[in-house]
């Protein structure tokens, strides 16, 4: 999945709009407030900090983040379709019962990122920090994670069938041995999935 912008033709900005925002492009700027019922279309943002931000009602399509701060924003029970995350600090953000479709997390920490309740469809996550990251009680298809540290993060009440962890640390990661079955590990970390189960190899 990819994200498609002619960047140079978007009109830069200053400011986002009270309702709507479309074929835009911020560069080096601050969001760092309250915004109510928001809609991103189209739309770059660079070197853009949003810390703390509260976003309430936000609708975003067709957007790129590229080596954005998006740190501790609250981003809950929005909609978010064909984004792309590049090189992004996303520490502590919280997606809680967010609807996540074709979206990719390249190069991004998202250390202890919140997805609980979420749905995602067709989203990747590559080259990410996840480390204790919650996942619970997500519903997903096509979910992928690429060369991730997922070192304790969570996946309780998460079907993990078919997900694969292969090319991954999981450290001390916590699933919920009821959903586990069909899980892609690799020899190594069978061994770590074996002491969840309580089984000792000798």
């Amino acid at each position: 999945m990819n994200v498609e912008l002619d960047i140079e033709k978007l009109i830069e900005k200053n400011f986002l709009e009270s309702s709507y925002v479309e074929k835009s492009k911020y560069l080096e700027k601050e969001f760092l407030g309250y915004y109510d019922y928001l809609e991103i279309k189209e739309s770059y943002f660079k070197k853009c900090d949003f810390f703390k931000g509260v976003f309430q009602g936000v609708d975003i399509e067709k957007v790129i983040f590229e080596s954005c701060n998006l740190s501790n924003c609250k981003l809950i029970n929005h909609s978010y379709n064909k984004i792309l995350f590049k090189n992004c600090n996303l520490i502590g953000v919280n997606f809680v019962d967010s609807y996540l479709e074709d979206i990719i997390f390249d190069n991004c920490n998202l250390l202890y990122s919140n997805f609980s309740k979420a749905n995602l469809k067709n989203v990747s996550f590559k080259n990410c920090n996840l480390e204790e990251a919650s996942f619970n009680e997500v519903k997903w298809k096509k979910l992928e994670f690429i060369e991730c540290n997922l070192s304790e993060a969570e996946f309780q009440k998460t079907l993990l069938k078919d997900l694969d962890f292969t090319t991954c640390s999981i450290n001390n990661i916590g699933i919920d041995i009821t959903k586990m079955k069909g899980l892609i590990i690799s020899v190594e970390q069978s061994i770590f999935i074996a002491s969840i189960l309580g089984l000792k190899i000798k």
